[in-house]
């Protein structure tokens, strides 16, 4: 994580914007999603985990069509991993906010409305 905002500082001039607009680290949580109506959830994987997580099915975000993919990996970040990424590489937080919106099309998230399931970080390069 430290990398990759690195790389976002360098690519920033002075007093230059970002804004990340991603899935929370809470939804990778719940392998097939959850049911609301039921209680004690079973977590797929621990927040704390670090990876990598592989998989071999894609799911197109926007058109919600499944299709098959080469093996490919991810990384879970928590968020204090993320805001701490931002500020060590020189990058002031200008806003955070956290949303019950699901990027990923899942409908069973996208129903439940109680969780966080992406957020928006804007900062501005010092």
């Amino acid at each position: 994580m430290n990398e990759y905002f690195s790389i976002v500082s360098r690519l920033l001039k002075q007093n230059g914007n970002v804004l990340v607009f991603e899935i929370h680290p809470f939804a990778y949580l719940f392998e097939n999603g959850i049911d609301p109506e039921k209680r004690g959830f079973d977590p797929a994987l621990s927040y704390f985990a670090q990876g990598p997580h592989g998989y071999e099915d894609g799911l197109d975000y926007v058109g919600g069509v499944q299709y098959e993919a080469k093996e490919c990996f991810w990384f879970m970040h928590k968020m204090s991993d993320i805001i701490k990424a931002v500020l060590q590489n020189g990058i002031e937080i200008e806003g955070f906010e956290e949303y019950n919106l699901e990027m990923a099309n899942n409908p069973e998230l996208m129903t439940c409305g109680k969780f966080p399931l992406s957020y928006i970080l804007t900062g501005k390069k010092k």
